[in-house]
């Protein structure tokens, strides 16, 4: 838990807006959101050795601030603005909530299983990473900019775009290949046309997405699913305190930032996804809740649309009624009040705790219950 020092300066940073300063990129005056605390509220608040490495870090970004702006001096266009702002959604977790279930409805279940896996990891690893060095964004113009509340280091956009290139480049045809690199292209390199990220944010970024694709292969990641999937209730018991005490340890940003949401978001569909896995084998499921590929070709998008249509349904709907009905629930049975500001609960237990039942209820939903049904309606 952070010191006293620590909460006071969140505190003080959570009650004020983030406000535009002047700033010289490469002598032009630019405007760019950043924290209103000083660099000796930092080293208040942080730990000496992360307040080390940001104090690295924050030099990076003030060098590379230069070169992206000469970049986007060079090369920016009207056009290439709205394609690199349209593509970045193809590295959030809104485009992954739309994606990911219909590998599971299609029949997918192995392939998207890994996916999720590894972008799970990848998530987790790198909103930790933001928060603990709290790290700023680039100081360059930046083209369009969203999420500029969030730190720099390392690109979380590039973490899951190169962590899903790879993951498929091992899976799918040479022929496919430079489909891949578009893809990631279009992520990556459009953190540097919009002044989202420097260089070095994504340098890390990359090293992460490929961690976490290398981390899925080990075989004591294989060992720990079969575990997962072959043993009895010790398996719950042993997972949901631990996937908590995770998100208890992870670390306390400065500012304002919603890091932690996305580490909660990431790690909680993972967990929903083992733990409905288990449920399938532990209650003797299996071979109802596997839903075979679609074979028959003529009718082929029609079964597809409907299955991604139902339950991308379903799913929006859990997620809107759970959202609303279990804070004051969980708020009451915990004695903790609901209707606070998002800065105050963003870590009191009935708000971590509802956002833990709803990504891990779309988990269970996406990759276990719905694809039972699709099976059960022979929607194959």
């Amino acid at each position: 838990m952070p010191n006293t020092a620590t909460a006071t300066l969140r505190e003080h940073a959570n009650g004020r807006q983030m406000h535009p300063v002047a700033v010289e990129a490469d002598g032009h005056a630019t405007q760019v959101d950043i924290s209103p605390l000083k660099d000796k509220d930092y080293a208040k608040a942080l730990a000496p050795w992360r307040y080390a490495i940001r104090t690295k870090l924050v030099q990076r970004v003030k060098l590379e601030s230069k070169a992206i702006a000469r970049l986007q001096r060079a090369v920016r266009m009207p056009w290439l603005d709205t394609y690199f702002v349209y593509t970045s959604y193809l590295g959030t977790d809104s485009f992954f909530l739309v994606v990911l279930p219909a590998f599971f409805f299609l029949g997918y279940d192995d392939f998207g299983r890994g996916l999720l896996m590894i972008l799970a990891l990848g998530g987790y690893a790198s909103s930790s990473c933001k928060d603990l060095f709290c790290s700023p964004r680039p100081f360059s113009p930046a083209s369009l900019r969203d999420h500029h509340m969030e730190y720099g280091f390392p690109s979380t956009h590039t973490t899951q775009s190169s962590s899903i290139a790879l993951y498929f480049l091992l899976r799918i045809s040479p022929a496919h290949y430079p489909h891949l690199g578009i893809y990631a292209f279009s992520i990556i390199f459009g953190r540097l046309y919009t002044g989202m990220h420097t260089f070095t944010d994504c340098i890390v970024g990359g090293i992460l997405g490929t961690l976490a694709v290398w981390v899925h292969s080990l075989s004591i990641f294989q060992h720990f699913e079969s575990w997962v999937f072959t043993n009895g209730l010790v398996v719950p018991l042993v997972l949901i305190p631990l996937f908590l005490f995770v998100l208890e340890m992870h670390p306390y940003p400065v500012d304002p930032c919603p890091c932690f949401e996305d580490s909660i978001a990431s790690g909680s569909v993972a967990l929903g996804a083992l733990l409905g896995r288990w449920g399938v084998n532990y209650f003797g499921m299996v071979g109802v809740l596997r839903a075979p590929a679609i074979t028959l070709v003529g009718s082929w998008w029609v079964i597809a649309a409907l299955k991604v249509f139902i339950g991308m349904s379903v799913i929006l709907s859990w997620r809107l009624l759970a959202k609303a009905a279990l804070p004051p629930v969980l708020g009451l049975v915990l004695g903790q009040e609901a209707g606070t500001s998002t800065a105050r609960i963003n870590r009191c237990k009935s708000y971590v705790l509802t956002k833990v039942i709803v990504y891990a209820g779309i988990a269970i939903l996406a990759c276990d219950i719905l694809p039972a049904v699709f099976s059960f309606l022979d929607w194959a």
